[in-house]
């Protein structure tokens, strides 16, 4: 048996940054992860790889207001050439984070599979054998996997894993691609395959997509979409059945039984946690969202965190991150809570073309407390007027009664990066008059920031 003074099981997001803050503080770590490698999801299937392709897909939707046409009356993108620069991007990324963990001596990354024991011990299945370890403390970032409902000939399907994972199954833009599930996976995916070329149809089986989003910014963004993708909700996929020469999916709607061809299926229908073996053995709570944490990330047991998408809190990476340091400063506090994650700053971007992002307090959320809202369009921020994409808006939202910032969104032009100073501003507790005071550059969209802020003081 090993000792250690923290395990942590996985190496993504959840894990790895608290892991350096702890071996920094000369605590021993041990990580294990089943693919042997830090990054976790984000970068084998998830966020890197899909941005880098639907930046591309960006360029490319761009470009073509200002290109000439061959005889054909066509333009292409080579799209073998897109995954070849996805597959550079996450090299480079898995070399960064190499050359990065041998920077801390004290920390371990073992491959393997992680089996709880008790609350101090963690047996790890490995290639060559089992290893045992004992810890002070233990913190579960296992991180979420693709989940597919039992729907006949679901098999049929790829997942986002067949188009986002290094050398993926997908080589060339289908033709036309059937999306099932109407999350920001399936928006996302359905938005950049669009601008590709790709005739796609979405099916969605909730009354709206983003269901767990405010309404209103989820109406916003919608409209903002390329029209040509047709969006069915309320429509339950029923089979896929493939003939040889296309994917026919059948779904039922407004109570009707419908079908549509297509070239290619995604399953898009979420994610759900991944529970390490012995959690529920030794009496780790938790619901089927995951595993239940307090906003210092420590379960029912003292000494044991659970950090990113397992809890299921905030299924994104930086709040992985944000997670896993707070886990990290609370061990080297002694178990005492010297820092907590506050959920509301965290943002939410769904990266589709052109994204729409959310923070904090909007009007789903209002209960209890009056809102006044600034509003800036698009259609007169210079930024937008260069690109050509005037449409959309940023929203902040501010406690009537403080004027205190409680929330934003933005839809549109730049929106993941707009975001981020929004969610500074209310971390940070800024109110009206301080956003509307701040010289934002130009020519930026970062302008109606402050333009919106100025409505309302």
């Amino acid at each position: 048996m090993e000792k250690t003074d923290v395990i942590t099981i996985g190496a993504g997001g959840g894990a790895y940054p608290g892991a350096f803050e702890l071996s920094r503080a000369n605590r021993k770590v041990v990580m294990v992860d089943i693919k042997g490698v830090t990054s976790g999801n984000c970068l084998s299937e998830g966020c890197i790889p899909s941005k880098t392709v639907r930046e591309t897909a960006v360029m490319f939707s761009r470009s073509r207001r200002f290109a000439s046409y061959g005889i054909d009356g066509k333009i292409f993108v080579d799209y073998s050439k897109i995954v070849e620069h996805k597959d550079a991007v996450q090299q480079a990324r898995y070399a960064m984070h190499e050359r990065e963990l041998s920077s801390f001596p004290g920390l371990e990354l073992v491959k393997g599979m992680a089996e709880i024991q008790d609350d101090h011990h963690v047996l790890v299945h490995t290639e060559s054998g089992d290893k045992e370890y004992s810890a002070d403390y233990i913190i579960i970032a296992s991180g979420s996997e693709s989940w597919r409902p039992s729907i006949e000939g679901i098999e049929r399907c790829i997942d986002s894993r067949d188009i986002f994972s290094l050398n993926p199954t997908l080589r060339q833009v289908p033709e036309s691609l059937t999306v099932i599930g109407g999350g920001y996976i399936g928006l996302e995916t359905a938005s950049m395959f669009a601008a590709l070329g790709s005739k796609v149809t979405l099916l969605e089986f909730m009354p709206r997509v983003l269901s767990n989003m405010d309404e209103d910014f989820v109406s916003g963004l919608v409209s903002l979409l390329d029209p040509s993708i047709e969006i069915l909700t309320s429509a339950s996929v029923t089979r896929v059945v493939d003939d040889g020469k296309a994917k026919r999916t059948s779904f039922t709607l407004n109570g009707k039984e419908r079908e549509v061809e297509s070239d290619v299926v995604l399953c898009a229908t979420g994610r759900r946690p991944v529970i390490p073996e012995g959690a529920d053995r030794i009496g780790i709570r938790r619901t089927k969202n995951g595993i239940t944490v307090d906003a210092s990330m420590r379960t029912n047991i003292d000494n044991i965190y659970a950090t990113g998408d397992v809890n299921g809190l905030k299924p994104l990476f930086h709040a992985a991150v944000r997670m896993s340091l707070v886990a990290a400063h609370n061990i080297l506090s002694g178990r005492k809570t010297s820092d907590y994650v506050d959920l509301l700053s965290i943002p939410t971007t769904v990266f589709t073309i052109p994204a729409g992002a959310v923070v904090g307090v909007t009007r789903k959320e209002a209960s209890g407390i009056r809102l006044i809202e600034g509003h800036y369009r698009f259609e007169g921020d210079s930024r937008a007027q260069i690109f050509g994409e005037t449409e959309g808006e940023i929203r902040l939202f501010f406690d009537a009664m403080t004027t205190k910032l409680v929330g934003g969104w933005v839809m549109g032009i730049d929106a993941g990066n707009l975001i981020g100073e929004i969610a500074a501003a209310l971390s940070l507790g800024a109110k009206a008059i301080d956003l509307a005071n701040m010289s934002n550059q130009h020519p930026m969209a970062s302008e109606g920031i402050s333009s919106a802020a100025r409505e309302v003081v």
